[in-house]
């Protein structure tokens, strides 16, 4: 019996130490495996010395920006209306007539006395007045003229005459414009028949002697575009230039509106459709430029990618200018880095 739990043990125990050895020997041969990563190609381009301008793109389209006031140039009763609002009229054309009673009655009147004054002359020529008198009379009669004449010419002030070519706009306190009701106080209603002071408006005209192309900036005025700051014009394939001629400020719907008017080309093949526009403000040479797609920005960073080595690094810059497609780099880069633009 002793014999035979010396044995069993003994088989325990070889078995344990075979047990022990497999093990040590399967740890062994554990390999820990390396993955190896395929090279990543990133996109980049060699950051360049160069030139930029700054560049505004704004739709555009031609239009006319111009409008002329019409007014009564004396008091009086309006006689006739002879427009339509919105309608179209010509340099010259009687837009609306006051009564001219008293100046017919007047020019009646001296249309008498300068008939008379002609009739003294030819007596006094047939029956043998004398030189003095026929001179003294003669003059009588040219100042009768002129005064005549003045009466004629001041029919004028009883009309208002279209000042262009264009479009009529009634003014708001005329019957047939809009808004009266909040001008009634401030100055009489313009309709026939109505009384009217002097200097009042009647309305205006639209200029249309000549188109010009506008773009109209809503509470935001671009810095450094100036009279003759020339604009690139691009309308599908047809790209021309034109340039800055006038500023206009004004306002619509309680938004500050700066309009810019562009002289496009003499001889343009520029439609009647959207017209884009891009304003080259202000140029810088020989300065550090990469596309504006490189640039990142990360909270209060600013930063591009460079490929060093074959490495990723984030590069810190200042930048300048846009063209909107390319960024100046006032800081951070000195020209020939390789920039990474994507992978």
């Amino acid at each position: 019996m002793k014999r035979a739990l010396t044995f069993l043990l003994t088989a325990v125990l070889a078995a344990g130490c075979l047990g022990g050895c497999g093990k040590k020997e399967t740890a062994e041969e554990i390999v820990v495996p390396i993955y190896k990563t395929d090279k990543i190609d990133y996109n980049t381009v060699t950051a360049e010395i160069g030139d930029i301008s700054q560049k505004y793109f704004v739709e555009g389209r031609f239009d006319y920006p111009y409008s002329e006031k019409v007014a009564f140039k004396k008091d009086g009763i309006i006689e006739t209306i002879e427009v339509e609002d919105n309608a179209d009229v010509k340099k010259g054309d009687v837009l609306c007539t006051l009564n001219s009673d008293d100046l017919q009655q007047k020019l009646d009147e001296k249309l008498v006395y300068l008939e008379r004054a002609r009739k003294t002359v030819r007596t006094l020529r047939s029956e043998g007045g004398t030189a003095n008198e026929i001179q003294y009379a003669d003059t009588q009669v040219q100042l009768l003229e002129l005064e005549y004449e003045h009466l004629q010419s001041s029919e004028d002030e009883y009309k208002v005459f279209a000042p262009c070519d264009g479009v009529f706009r009634a003014g708001r306190n005329t019957a047939f414009g809009s808004d009266i009701s909040d001008q009634r106080g401030a100055e009489a209603i313009i309709v026939e028949g109505g009384l009217v002071r002097a200097d009042q408006q009647f309305g205006t005209i639209t200029n249309h002697s000549q188109r010009y192309i506008i773009c109209e900036v809503y509470d935001f005025v671009p810095e450094n575009i100036n009279f003759g700051t020339r604009v690139k014009l691009q309308q599908g394939k047809t790209e021309e230039e034109g340039k800055v001629v006038d500023i206009l400020s004004g306002s619509n719907a309680g938004m500050s509106v700066t309009t810019y008017v562009i002289a496009p080309p003499e001889k343009t093949e520029l439609g009647d459709m959207q017209i884009n526009c891009v304003f080259e403000v202000y140029s810088k040479l020989d300065t550090v430029i990469v596309p504006s797609e490189a640039v990142k920005t990360s909270k209060e960073r600013t930063y591009v990618n460079l490929l060093v080595d074959g490495t990723k690094i984030e590069q810190d810059v200042e930048t300048g200018i846009e063209d909107g497609e390319r960024t100046e780099i006032l800081s951070g880069l000195s020209g020939g880095e390789e920039v990474i633009v994507g992978t």
